[in-house]
C-alpha cells in the first residue's frame, strides 16, 4: 500500500505513530492489530525509536480511524505519539501538459520543461500531486504571503512533505532554505528526485526527523494535515515558528476551520486570511506571541 494524498480525498487511510522503547512498541502493536478498524499494522525502526503504521479501509473521512487509534496510543502517555495521517496513493494526471495548480504554477510529469512557473513531479511514484483542493488552497495562501511587501520568508518548513510539492512551491516563491520533513522513507526518496528534477537542490532539503525533535525556527510553517493531527502537533509547530512567522494550515473541513482558529489563538496565532473550496478550508495565521 502506497500512502499519500488522493485527489478525491478517499482511499486507504494510514495513521503513523512514533513509539519509544521496545516494550512499548510490542504492546502498542498488539493493541492496534486488535482494533476492528485496522486492517494492517506495519513496524519499522527509525533513528529515535520505532514507527508503527496502522492502515485502515478506504474512507473519505480518516477521523474515525484516528480516534480509534488515538485512544489506544493515549494509554502509553509520552512513549507514543500520533505524528501523521495519510490517504491512499494518487496518480499524476496523464500527459506532459499536466494541470494548473494555481494562477502562477503548473504541475507536469514526464520530460516537460521546467521553469519558474512549473513544478515537475515523478509520475510513477506520487505522494501528493497537488490535485487535491487542500493542496491548491495551501499554494494560494503561500502565494499571497509572497505577494506581501516583506516577501516570502527565507526559511520555511513543510510538515509531512510527501512528494515535496509544497516545499518546491515555497522555494519557487523565494524560500532560500526550505526543509521538508516526513517519516516515510519512500516518500522522501520520491521527494528528493522531485527536488533534483526541478533544479532546487540548493534551496530544498529533506529530513526524516520528527517535528518534536527539530530545534531550528522558521519564518513559515506549512501543515497540510487533518484537523485531528494538527491539534496534536500544534504546540510542536508553534515551537518552530519565529516571532512574526507565518503558519499555513490546510486539510480542514467545514466548521473545523473556525474551530481551529479558536484553538490556535491560544498559542498566540492570529488569523490573517481564510480560504475555501467546497468543504475544504485553509487558514493563514501569524505568530504574534505576547511578552
Amino acid at each position: 500500500m502506497r500512502l499519500s494524498e488522493s485527489a478525491d480525498g478517499t482511499g486507504p487511510v494510514a495513521i503513523i505513530v512514533r513509539v519509544d522503547g521496545d516494550e512499548a512498541v510490542e504492546r502498542l502493536h498488539q493493541g492496534l492489530i486488535e482494533l476492528s478498524r485496522v486492517e494492517e499494522v506495519r513496524c519499522c525502526r527509525y533513528a529515535g525509536g520505532w514507527l508503527l503504521t496502522a492502515c485502515g479501509v478506504a474512507n473519505a473521512d480518516p477521523d474515525p480511524l484516528l480516534r480509534t487509534v488515538g485512544a489506544v496510543v493515549d494509554q502509553f502517555d509520552s512513549k507514543a505519539e500520533v505524528i501523521d495521517v495519510r490517504r491512499g496513493a494518487s496518480e499524476l494526471p496523464a500527459g506532459e501538459e499536466g494541470f494548473r495548480l494555481s494562477e502562477r504554477f503548473m504541475v507536469t510529469g514526464g520530460n516537460a520543461a521546467v521553469d519558474a512557473s512549473t513544478i515537475r513531479l515523478d509520475a510513477a511514484h506520487v505522494f501528493g500531486t497537488g490535485a487535491h483542493a487542500s493542496t491548491k488552497l495551501a499554494v494560494q495562501a503561500m502565494e499571497e504571503v509572497a505577494g506581501r511587501e516583506e516577501g516570502f520568508p527565507a526559511r520555511a518548513l513543510d510538515v509531512g512533505t510527501g512528494s515535496g510539492i509544497l516545499a518546491l512551491v515555497a522555494a519557487r516563491l523565494g524560500g532560500a532554505h526550505v526543509l521538508g520533513i516526513d517519516i516515510c522513507e519512500e516518500a522522501l526518496a520520491v521527494a528528493w528526485r522531485n527536488i533534483l528534477a526541478n533544479g532546487l537542490r540548493g534551496q530544498v532539503s529533506l529530513a526524516s526527523t520528527p517535528l518534536a525533535e527539530l530545534t531550528e525556527r522558521y519564518g513559515m510553517v506549512i501543515a497540510n494535515v487533518t484537523a485531528s493531527v494538527l491539534l496534536r502537533l500544534a504546540e510542536g509547530i508553534v515551537n518552530r515558528l519565529e516571532s512574526g512567522g507565518w503558519l499555513i494550515v490546510s486539510g480542514l473541513q467545514g466548521r473545523q476551520g473556525e474551530e481551529m482558529e479558536e484553538a490556535l489563538s491560544l498559542y498566540g496565532l492570529q488569523t490573517v486570511a481564510r480560504y475555501a473550496d467546497g468543504k475544504w478550508r485553509c487558514l493563514t495565521l501569524r505568530y504574534l506571541p505576547t511578552v
